[in-house]
């Protein structure tokens, strides 16, 4: 089914083969019929797989030709980016953040101090 469908056989012609009407061959073989190429293709993927892995090589180049034709081309290398920018403080945070910060000669203030 799914392979007449992936040949381009209309659904009359495969009803007509199968003897059945058409709304019968749609009613129970609507997923061959919607997706009969990418089945096919895929058992043939398959089939080409299963012969590499046994070593024959005429599959090995068929099934290499396939990925590189169909197969997106290698990244690039992405530029180096440089060091994000820090967000912006709002006030509260830049004051929160001095007040942690005790000036340099804060420690001199309590040398004014008179001590009796």
């Amino acid at each position: 089914m799914a392979a007449r469908r992936a040949a381009g056989w209309s659904h009359e012609m495969i009803a007509v083969e199968l003897g059945c009407d058409e709304k019968t061959l749609r009613k129970y073989f609507s997923r061959e019929l919607q997706h009969g190429r990418l089945m096919v293709e895929g058992m043939c993927l398959d089939v080409l797989m299963k012969r590499a892995r046994e070593g024959h090589t005429p599959s090995v180049r068929q099934l290499q030709e396939r990925i590189d034709r169909v197969a997106p081309p290698a990244p690039k290398p992405k530029p180096e980016r440089e060091a994000p920018k820090p967000e912006p403080k709002g006030k509260k945070q830049a004051r929160l953040e001095a007040a942690a910060r005790p000036a340099e000669d804060y420690g001199s203030l309590y040398d004014r101090i008179p001590r009796q």
